[in-house]
């Protein structure tokens, strides 16, 4: 949590407070408020990928039309780091890889109605589609040992990470 506290800031209680509203928003979005029609061959309109930490939770939200966010629930995080065209395309990559196998992510999760958080150690996807939210819950050992089915997700989420914090880091300069 040490790179993502020092890159996007501490616990600031406004933020905080706002954590929990975008997070909804996140999960619950659909393909209409993302100017998008549903797609047969691409049901997976967002990616969330939520990781726990000793003090917080960082929800890393990808969105099918290149939006990303990073939010954090003690306050914190980056919203709308798609405008940058390396993120926006490195989006637009795990959406389109995470829809080429689709039926087997889905068929991974359970579906869900209810959003628990992870704990330390807990790495949650969320794949938002138009008829549901399917949740798969992981040991983030597991996914950096290469060990889950999820493990390939887990990277490209990072990657994307990487370009949201290259690019963040460019802004500050």
């Amino acid at each position: 949590m040490g790179f993502v506290r020092k890159l996007f800031g501490g616990s600031r209680p406004k933020e905080a407070e706002a954590y929990h509203g975008l997070r909804s928003q996140a999960l619950s979005v659909t393909t209409a408020q993302l100017g998008l029609e549903p797609d047969p061959k691409a049901p997976i309109h967002a990616v969330l990928m939520e990781t726990g930490y000793p003090d917080a939770v960082a929800t890393f939200a990808c969105f099918r039309d290149g939006t990303v966010s990073l939010y954090l629930s003690n306050g914190g995080g980056v919203i709308g780091a798609g405008q940058h065209e390396s993120v926006r395309s490195a989006c637009i990559e795990i959406l389109s890889l995470t829809n080429k196998y689709a039926k087997d992510f889905i068929a991974a999760c359970q579906r869900v109605s209810t959003f628990s958080m992870p704990g330390k150690g807990e790495v949650f996807f969320y794949l938002v589609t138009s008829d549901g939210v399917h949740q798969a819950k992981c040991r983030e050992a597991a996914l950096v040992a290469q060990q889950d089915p999820f493990s390939a997700l887990f990277n490209n989420c990072h990657a994307v990470m990487s370009e949201v914090r290259k690019t963040e880091e460019k802004r500050r300069l």
